[in-house]
């Protein structure tokens, strides 16, 4: 199977290698083909990385003091079914597509997928639209844009996050900035946040912890644990126990159905 080409880019160097490994389908989900590709840019001059990904697993690392972008890809998929797999420099960005082309996927049962390590400097700027597959971001200093179809999320670090997810669990840690969620389904647990943190969440249990900030949450299904928040703390929640412990106030707008329980509050308490 013949893969096209990375397009190259004479401002930056780009390093394409692979190999191709034909395999069974009790070793790789029925899939005829495997290839490992490694892509490569000089990131001296890029302030953030721009990626559009399709179905597969996405792990972003920051490092400090690398120069480079980097993208480890391990392509699963069959004979005549080619990825789109490139990595170029646009001015300031680092642009990323690892996808296939929906045409050809949608008449396998089990869809051809890309697996992806990206390597990129601690600092750079994250803007991220991805399919499926699990999402794993760690080590990035730098705000992001997330947007999710479904899989596990989670980010270790980061500054001002914007995420938007359909479903799957999502874990957030450690971050320097604001949240701004937006999720449709499955548990989230958020912990220790510089700045304050604002949940849309359709459905699943929420677990929040130890946010500098004000809260407010917009909940439709699922229980809800708040504690230690130094800010505001601000709930509209359809069903499912809510519990509030250790804030600077705390108004309920809306409870629905579920138990209410609250503790510690330094501050006015309003409900429905």
């Amino acid at each position: 199977m013949n893969f096209r080409p990375l397009l190259l880019v004479p401002a930056f160097g780009i390093l394409l290698s692979g190999c191709i490994i034909n395999v069974n389908g009790a070793n790789a989900r029925s899939f005829s083909e495997h290839e490992q590709q490694e892509l490569v840019i000089d990131a001296n001059d890029l302030s953030s990385l721009v990626a559009r990904t399709g179905a597969g697993s996405l792990t972003i690392i920051g490092e400090a003091g690398l120069t480079q972008v980097q993208v480890a890809a391990d392509i699963y998929t069959y004979e005549g079914v080619e990825p789109t797999l490139t990595l170029l420099g646009t001015g300031n960005k680092a642009e990323l597509i690892a996808d296939f082309d929906s045409s050809f996927t949608v008449s396998f049962s089990n869809s051809p997928y890309i697996d992806l390590v990206v390597r990129v400097p601690a600092q750079m700027m994250l803007d991220i639209e991805d399919g499926s597959g699990f999402i794993e971001i760690k080590g990035v200093d730098a705000d992001m844009k997330i947007n999710d179809g479904s899989g596990s999320l989670t980010i270790e670090g980061g500054r001002a996050l914007d995420i938007t997810d359909g479903s799957g669990a999502i874990r957030l840690t450690n971050v320097g900035g604001a949240i701004d969620l937006e999720d449709g389904s499955g548990d989230i647990e958020i912990a220790n946040v510089a700045g304050s943190v604002k949940i849309n969440d359709g459905s699943g249990g929420i677990m929040l912890e130890q946010v500098k900030g004000d809260v407010w949450i917009d909940d439709g299904s699922g229980f809800m644990t708040v504690k230690a928040v130094q800010g505001m703390v601000t709930i509209d929640d359809g069903s499912g126990d809510i519990r509030v412990e250790q804030s600077k106030g705390l108004k309920i707008l809306e409870s629905g159905s579920g138990s209410v329980s609250f503790d510690k509050i330094d501050g006015p308490v309003s409900m429905d």
